[in-house]
């Protein structure tokens, strides 16, 4: 399996390719209707997928990145603690 600076090139690869393929069919010119909003969207979310690989490819250090997973850790933690106290509250609700 590919990880590291090598996983986040092959997905950069990968949209790309997926944004050259699609870029010929989708009607980006018609008037404002469905199939113009929904191909403006895709190439939206298309740019953002590749500006995120090319920042960690090019612009995170692994302080950078230690960082980021601390912050991912805390965010997690903080999630579970919150379900925890909902489940506690909803039993005592119950019963």
């Amino acid at each position: 399996m590919v990880s590291g600076k090598g996983r986040h090139l092959l997905y950069l690869l990968i949209a790309l390719a997926m944004l050259i393929y699609a870029l010929p069919r989708l009607e980006l010119n018609a008037p404002w209707d469905w199939t113009s909003v929904f191909g403006l969207v895709w190439v939206g979310f298309a740019l953002v997928v590749i500006t995120a690989h090319v920042n960690a490819l090019l612009l995170m250090d692994d302080e950078k990145r230690k960082e980021m997973e601390r912050i991912k850790r805390a965010k997690a933690l903080l999630w579970e603690r919150r379900l925890l106290q909902k489940a506690v509250v909803s039993k005592r609700v119950r019963g």
